[in-house]
């Protein structure tokens, strides 16, 4: 009797698994976005936790069962939700614009980093002197992989004027902007504005700032010098560093821009 039994489990064994062996589980990309509700209930009250379990999730999405998943078949309308979610139960955490900036802003259809973008730009605008640099993210996506100049200068405005102490570079991406689409004297103008309002900047961070006034926006001549200089004090540093290099080697004004490169770069220095 047992085994006739075992006999007739094998056969319902083997039977089962000829009709089941082909049904291959239907592994999404991303799982179902979940509501409120769903959130307020599995957190169990823990916030933290939950958004551990869910920052997790997040980065191994479609790539689990040992798959691995393009960044282009990914629904970014999609990760976006997921990206805010992730924030009401965790803004303060780096981890989510971390993810956001340096892996899925690499996806192979560059359309889709608009949404990465208009992450960054939440998360950040909530509190920019706290999360400047995650506008600094921003402001390089939307200008380099996005092309959106006019957009990137709405963020780099914001950036220049945040109140903490933040690196002369980061408030100075207005400037480069404003450069690359072709408003020198704007880029002047803001330029002049950062150095006004600046407190102990840096020996380098001066010689930069001068370089690039004369050498790049090149909107300071003889005819404006004095009127600029009137309004920006950058200006007169700029000629008060002129007129010590030619006193020091006897050069005149025609022929000191050909004579800075052999005078030594200390000799440079403010």
């Amino acid at each position: 009797m047992p085994k006739i039994l075992l006999v007739i489990f094998l056969v319902l064994q083997f039977m089962f698994w000829s009709s089941t062996n082909q049904i291959k589980p239907n592994l999404s990309i991303m799982p179902p976005f979940p509501s409120k509700e769903e959130v307020a209930a599995l957190s169990f009250g823990d916030d933290q936790m939950y958004f551990r379990i869910l920052a997790l999730q997040l980065q191994m999405m479609g790539d689990t069962f040992g798959r691995t998943t393009p960044l282009k078949d990914y629904d970014y309308p999609l990760l976006n939700k997921w990206f805010l979610l992730l924030d009401t139960l965790d803004w303060e955490s780096n981890f989510v614009p971390s993810i956001a900036a340096y892996y899925f802003s690499r996806t192979q259809h560059p359309p889709d980093v608009v949404y990465v973008v208009d992450y960054l730009e939440k998360h950040s605008m909530v509190n920019p002197e706290k999360k400047w640099w995650w506008l600094s993210q921003a402001i390089y996506l939307t200008n380099s992989v996005l092309g959106d100049k006019e957009r990137a200068l709405k963020y780099g405005r914001v950036l220049r004027k945040v109140k903490t102490t933040i690196p002369m570079w980061a408030r100075q991406m207005e400037v480069f902007l404003r450069e690359d689409l072709g408003e020198n004297e704007e880029a002047e103008t803001v330029m002049c504005e950062i150095f006004e309002n600046a407190a102990d900047i840096p020996e380098f961070e001066m010689n930069f700032m001068l370089y690039f006034f004369e050498e790049r926006l090149k909107t300071v001549n003889d005819a404006n010098l004095e009127e600029i200089a009137k309004r920006c004090a950058m200006i007169s540093m700029m000629e008060e560093r002129r007129s010590r290099i030619e006193q020091e080697y006897n050069l005149d004004d025609d022929s000191l821009d050909g004579h800075l490169d052999n005078i030594p770069q200390d000799n440079l220095h403010l």
